[in-house]
């Protein structure tokens, strides 16, 4: 079974979550609209096509707003998060969806049969966005704040062998290696610190920062790799740095399996990623 990357978890997660707030809020809004739609009424009518044109309208928003959220994570939020940017954030996604919303409404409203009605837009609208404003902070403001924590403390890593330790600063660790067993750091100028922990264990404590198990001995970050290049039988071959002993480089073969799941962490793992205890 192949295994996921925790990237796309936490994106299945998010749209998930989006989804059922969607389709809780269409079906109560379109049930709050006429007395028909209220249950156990007499001339009780399920408003099908209201829950219908809802749900279109709102996963047209929650593609717009990931689409802004994933250019924030690699263009705005890449080196500072303010609640200034946060503000931005929004007013952007606010901004797209009242452009979009205004030639839904007009047709829409052809395909009821139904006059252009100023009033009916407006307050529309204001509805619309009164209500994305909440979705959106409900789905956003938690991972916005983590991205905040993140920018303040990017957390380090106590490493122990035999009766020594030594603390590493996370961000400093290009990748780590395991050989006859042992489990080795690289830190980024070089330098090669021996551990008592096993791969499994690192991969739980630092997948959060954005390493990826790319084979069965090595779990590597962004900033370790030098080039990918693709070979036969559809895998990935991947150089990283710095050397590894006496290597001036060190190749990674990633498997076929793991090819979809390394390309997407490669692609789109954000700049900044969330945090873990030292």
């Amino acid at each position: 079974m192949l295994v996921i990357d925790s990237t796309l978890k936490k994106q299945f997660r998010r749209w998930g979550k989006q989804l059922l707030i969607l389709l809780f809020i269409a079906l109560v809004a379109n049930h709050l609209t006429s007395k028909d739609h209220f249950p156990f009424h007499e001339s009780y009518r399920f408003p099908f096509y209201g829950v219908f044109t809802s749900i279109f309208l709102g996963i047209v928003i929650l593609i717009v707003t990931e689409f802004v959220y994933n250019y924030f994570i690699h263009h705005v939020f890449k080196e500072k998060v303010t609640l200034t940017l946060g503000v931005r954030f929004l007013c952007v996604n606010l901004g797209i969806i009242t452009l979009l919303y205004i030639p839904m409404f007009y047709v829409f409203g052809n395909i009821e049969g139904n006059d252009f009605d100023l009033y009916a837009l407006v307050i529309g609208l204001l509805i619309t966005l009164a209500i994305c404003t909440i979705l959106i902070t409900i789905v956003y403001a938690l991972e916005i704040y983590t991205l905040y924590k993140n920018t303040l403390d990017q957390g380090t890593l106590v490493v122990a062998y035999g009766n020594r330790k030594k603390v590493i600063p996370i961000k400093e660790i290009s990748y780590s290696y395991s050989v006859h067993k042992i489990v080795y750091l690289i830190e980024e100028n070089g330098t090669i610190s021996a551990t008592d922990f096993t791969l499994q264990m690192l991969e739980e404590k630092l997948e959060t920062y954005g390493f990826f198990r790319a084979s069965r001995n090595v779990l590597i970050q962004h900033r370790a790799v030098k080039e990918v290049k693709a070979i036969e039988n559809g895998k990935l071959v991947v150089l990283i740095t710095p050397y590894f002993q006496e290597q001036e480089q060190l190749k990674i073969v990633v498997s076929r399996y793991k090819k979809k799941d390394f390309l997407l962490w490669f692609d789109n793992i954000p700049p900044i990623v969330s945090t873990i205890g030292s």
